[in-house]
């Protein structure tokens, strides 16, 4: 009987696996597994990764400015572990971009190939037409990428990764929700405001949805990625636990006509 018992749970085991890999999609497309990538001003193709498909979802964004490089490597770290305990997600769909602005990345610059900064060219009711940030809103490929996963995905809480003020800022509803992650992290909660045509803004204030900026420290990219994993992981798992403890979106309307 012990070893029916066993077979079976180890039958339970692979299904589970096998369902959890099913809802796994690797994609440079917002829009479908077979789509052909979004590519960025120079080509390259915008990295998506959504893990699970649970009603509630968690997007984690890193590299929306190329001199902010260390939230990458979490990113990807985050993926891996995910992918190797994926009992961890409880319900939450996971939607994960690495490098928002691969050129910006490349090239060592805050902003992406056309000199646009990707976190001011959003349709918030703060935004300024500038050069800098792109004259109208959305007008950058990397930024309509977002845009769409926005729509697409619906998510209760967003995290972005940024350097180097090393805090935890927030807009929207999320003051409670920063604390709890800064303890996880050891990293203070500072309220810096939100920036003219940020993604903060709009996300947070304008759409009413928590979003968190993980300021990490100038240096934070010297270190090795278990050394970042080390200090920061457990950040990671606190916004999942704090994605599943929240209502879906199902109301949630991210792109106005105008800004198709």
């Amino acid at each position: 009987m012990a070893h029916v018992v066993l077979v079976l749970c180890a039958a339970a085991r692979a299904l589970a696996f096998a369902w959890f890999c099913s809802a796994c999609v690797t994609t440079g497309s917002p829009s479908s597994r077979g789509a052909a990538p979004d590519l960025s001003v120079e080509g390259r193709a915008l990295e998506v990764h959504v893990l699970g498909d649970g009603p509630r979802t968690l997007l984690v964004i890193a590299g929306i400015h190329g001199t902010e490089p260390a939230g990458g490597p979490l990113v990807r770290r985050l993926e891996r572990e995910v992918r190797g305990a994926p009992e961890r997600l409880r319900g939450v769909k996971l939607v994960l971009v690495p490098e928002l602005n691969p050129d910006g990345l490349a090239a060592g610059t805050r902003t992406n190939a056309r000199g646009v900064d990707l976190n001011r060219n959003w349709p918030a009711r703060n935004f300024t037409s500038t050069e800098r940030h792109g004259g109208d809103p959305l007008t950058e490929p990397e930024t309509r990428f977002l845009a769409n996963l926005l729509e697409l995905h619906r998510p209760v809480l967003v995290l972005s990764f940024h350097q180097p003020l090393a805090c935890v800022d927030y807009d929207g509803p999320a003051e409670q929700i920063a604390e709890r992650v800064a303890r996880a992290c050891n990293l203070p909660v500072k309220k810096l405001g939100a920036r003219p045509g940020s993604l903060g803004a709009y996300v947070g204030e304008d759409l009413g949805v928590p979003i968190l900026t993980l300021e990490l420290p100038a240096n934070a990219q010297r270190s090795s990625e278990e050394e970042l994993w080390r200090r920061y992981g457990a950040l990671l798992w606190q916004a999942l636990d704090e994605a599943f403890a929240l209502d879906p979106r199902t109301d949630l309307v991210v792109l106005q006509q105008d800004h198709l």
